[in-house]
């Protein structure tokens, strides 16, 4: 692995870690909209995209690992 490639991955695990405590904490807050069907509607729209951004960052780090 070459010396430029390691922040690089630095910087993905930081997003990645990051990416994973909001969805943590957007899951945490179901409850708290489970009474309204359009803000839920919009709530698990919003944990949707949350999810994608963990995964696309999963397969970001996990390319540039392979590098």
């Amino acid at each position: 692995m070459t010396p430029s490639v390691k922040p690089q991955n630095a910087a993905l695990q930081s997003a990645l870690r990051a990416a994973r405590e909001n969805e943590e904490r957007w899951r945490e807050m179901q409850a708290e909209f489970s009474t309204d069907r359009e803000a839920m509607e919009q709530w698990a729209a919003t944990a949707k995209l949350r999810r994608l951004e963990v995964e696309r960052l999963e397969a970001i780090l996990a390319a540039a690992e392979r590098a």
